[in-house]
């Protein structure tokens, strides 16, 4: 993966980037966690959405 990514000439970090993926993936399923009512099961559900972020971006870290 590249270090920088020009952006209409502005220099982004490929993180950046690799974050804006992350939370396309995570909008929806944080959505489908809510329909089938995800909250019964954890015990702090901004702890768990910040987890599944991290592993999001963990797993396109790794594949980018």
């Amino acid at each position: 993966m590249e270090q920088e990514i020009n952006i209409a000439g502005v220099y982004v970090s490929s993180f950046v980037v690799v974050l804006a993926l992350g939370l396309l993936a995570f909008l929806p399923l944080r959505a489908l966690l809510d329909r089938l009512q995800f909250d019964k099961y954890v015990w702090h559900r901004p702890l768990a959405d910040a987890c599944l972020l991290v592993i999001i971006l963990g797993l396109l870290v790794l594949t980018l």
